[in-house]
């Protein structure tokens, strides 16, 4: 006996010097739930050749490239909602004992992650939206003093805050340091982003190297089009705002209103005369 749980005790400490070797050698961030994902992957390699879930983690791989989260793997990320699937309704079922609220507990742990991953990759976006035309107008002003965009994008990396815009730019700029042509560069990375405003920007960059034109004064148009843009997704938010409103304010904050309104009135008629 005390020689197995000897061996049990050696096989768990080469495990953990592996992870802390990776960690080391590859950089690797610790993931919550390691071990547990492990164990996931192995037994998920029986399901794995399902034409439904392979559509379904494609699904959640482009969320992940989206959100930037290449640590995580679309099967980490469906370990992670087999978990809160069954955690939360291990949980409830053990304090309430009732078969629905089982099955909702169930559902929610099987949802929130994917709302987490959704809600995160659209951060994102926003955040590079909204950097994109200030970036624009630094690389007209660094082509008009004579840099190449390459050139314009390292001075930009150099300055810039850590974010969203500038982890893209990162790689572009390391695409193209690696032999990797302008155009290879910015469609591969448009092409993970999916964004209208970026694809602008990819296209204007490759309509210009292919006819000659300045890009310079190429950026900065694009930069003043892309700002009203924006412009006018805030102002239709904003007219939008009244009937995004209308729901909670008709089943939320007036039934209360009315309650404490009338309730006191209610309350003197129907009470013991």
């Amino acid at each position: 006996m005390t020689q197995v749980s000897d061996g049990i005790l050696q096989k768990i400490e080469q495990d953990r010097q592996r992870r802390r070797l990776d960690h080391l050698v590859h950089g690797k961030t610790a993931i919550p739930f390691e071990a547990y994902l492990d164990l996931f992957r192995s037994w998920f390699a029986f399901f794995s050749r399902s034409p439904l879930l392979g559509k379904y983690l494609s699904f959640l791989e482009v969320n992940l490239s989206r959100a930037n989260l290449s640590r995580l793997s679309p099967k980490d990320l469906l370990g992670y909602q087999v978990l809160g699937a069954c955690g939360s309704a291990a949980i409830f079922g053990f304090l309430s004992g009732s078969v629905e609220l089982v099955l909702i507990s169930f559902g929610a742990g099987l949802a929130l992650p994917v709302v987490w991953l959704g809600d995160k990759a659209q951060k994102r976006e926003r955040e590079l939206l909204r950097e994109l035309p200030n970036a624009l107008e630094v690389f007209a002003l660094c082509s008009e003093a004579g840099l190449s965009l390459e050139q314009s994008m390292e001075q930009y990396l150099k300055n810039a805050k850590p974010g969203a815009l500038r982890d893209e730019v990162a790689k572009i700029v390391d695409q193209t340091r690696s032999g990797s042509s302008r155009k290879k560069a910015f469609v591969s990375v448009t092409e993970k982003l999916n964004l209208t405003d970026f694809s602008l920007f990819t296209t204007s960059v490759i309509q210009a190297e292919r006819f000659g034109t300045g890009i310079a004064k190429t950026l900065q148009q694009l930069s003043l089009t892309i700002r009203d843009k924006q412009s006018q997704r805030a102002e239709k938010a904003v007219q939008e705002m009244p009937v995004k409103l209308l729901f909670p304010l008709i089943f939320c904050i007036m039934p209360v209103t009315f309650l404490i309104i009338f309730g006191p009135v209610l309350l003197q008629f129907l009470g013991p005369r």
